[in-house]
């Protein structure tokens, strides 16, 4: 199997000989969502055992622990597969000296169109299937003091280093390097992106549900699309903190 050049405009990862190549970065679309379904189910299993009645529901409001959880198993699983291309893990971030100033600017915008592109997602998908701007409060449930601490820490920097990793840094450029066309590769990684929302938190709700994969589609694929113009992943990563801080923020001030 021939070295293919996985990105032409600044990263220059090779692909290597390796049968299953392919395989590890189509399952890099799926593997957040197994995980999230994963950690969900244990966190289930963990409220049954403590002899809850209703033990899914229990298991709600710990869904930033959850995605804790995910995000440490994914950062140990896509180091692994980077390593088996021969690149550390900080090879995607493409850090350029003397550019903190583009950064700091395309994050600030990059957090304008995440909070527009992705309220209007929100409500309007929340409109098309619940026939109403008001939106569900499943993820705004109380939960300890020390765990709204711990979330407000640990959720947005893990995910902020793992999420658009994993699916802008890692799996659309060699999506695009396997089809050979840009357009498909920022469709697939998109809809993976968006996809692994159905599972956090774990509630087995097919309009909740599908509310959660179509309010994250336009953002995703914004995000591919713009990470493709500009071979920057560390404005999006920024971008990608600040909201899932915010969205924390949100939780602790709605208790």
């Amino acid at each position: 199997m021939d070295n293919i050049d996985l990105q032409k405009n600044g990263l220059h990862l090779t692909r290597p000989t390796d049968s299953n190549w392919n395989y590890r970065v189509f399952f890099s679309l799926m593997m957040r969502t197994l995980l999230f379904i994963v950690f969900g189910a244990v966190f289930v299993g963990l409220f049954s055992l403590l002899g809850s009645e209703t033990p899914l529901k229990a298991a709600e409001k710990w869904w930033p622990f959850q995605a804790i959880l995910a995000n440490i198993a994914t950062y140990f699983i896509l180091r692994s597969f980077l390593r088996k291309d021969g690149i550390p893990y900080k090879s995607m971030f493409n850090y350029q000296k003397g550019s903190q100033g583009k950064y700091a600017v395309e994050t600030l915008w990059l957090v304008l169109v995440g909070f527009i592109l992705g309220g209007v997602s929100l409500y309007a998908a929340g409109y098309l299937l619940f026939g109403t701007f008001s939106l569900p409060t499943t993820m705004f449930q109380e939960i300890p003091v020390w765990a709204l601490v711990l979330a407000l820490i640990l959720f947005p920097l893990t995910n902020g280093l793992v999420e658009t990793p994993t699916y802008i840094g890692y799996a659309l450029p060699r999506l695009h390097a396997i089809t050979g066309k840009q357009w498909l590769a920022i469709i697939l990684a998109g809809l993976a992106l968006a996809f692994q929302h159905v599972a956090l938190p774990l509630v087995f709700d097919i309009p909740y549900m599908l509310w959660r994969f179509l309010s994250f589609i336009p953002l995703a694929l914004a995000l591919g699309f713009i990470y493709m113009k500009t071979k920057r992943l560390i404005p999006i990563m920024l971008a990608h903190y600040l909201m899932d801080l915010q969205l924390v923020i949100q939780l602790v001030l709605m208790m």
